[in-house]
């Protein structure tokens, strides 16, 4: 698979701008800077390995209503192991526990559907260097395992 090497230039959510390293008269096709899926939360300034990734329909799908429902189970559950401590009745402690952790879990598939699930095939940092590593590319696009 191919993919380049960048620096992360601004974040934004679940999105990041990556800065692509690369040398005059490359002849590469890809914009400089790239609005990419910030896959392994890096931070401003580092170094980064951007690969472009396919999102299936199916998959994005089935992910966005699953998370509510795991959610909801979690809630019910963290709400009944809460209810001994609660000065509320354990169902109500439970039902509202649930509700709590069903609006995080449709927060979360929000914001996934609006940055990742729609967009199909899409630039993301799948990767990045600490300091002091070279990449192995030097900017350079390359084809292959790395």
């Amino acid at each position: 698979m191919s993919y380049y090497v960048g620096k992360v230039v601004a974040l934004d959510g679940q999105r990041a701008r990556v800065a692509i390293e690369r040398k005059k008269g490359d002849g590469s096709h890809v914009p400089r800077v790239l609005d990419c899926w910030n896959v392994c939360e890096a931070k401003r300034g580092a170094r980064v390995r951007v690969e472009r990734q396919t999102m299936d329909e199916k998959k994005g799908r089935w992910l966005m209503r699953s998370i509510p429902v795991l959610c909801l189970v979690a809630g019910a559950a963290f709400g009944r192991a809460v209810a001994p401590y609660s000065p509320l009745s354990p169902w109500l402690t439970a039902v509202l526990s649930a509700a709590v952790w069903l609006l995080l879990g449709w927060n979360y598939v929000h914001t996934f559907a609006r940055d990742v699930a729609h967009r199909g095939e899409q630039w993301s940092i799948t990767g990045y260097y600490s300091e002091g590593e070279i990449p192995e590319t030097d900017g350079k696009h390359t084809d292959g395992e790395a």
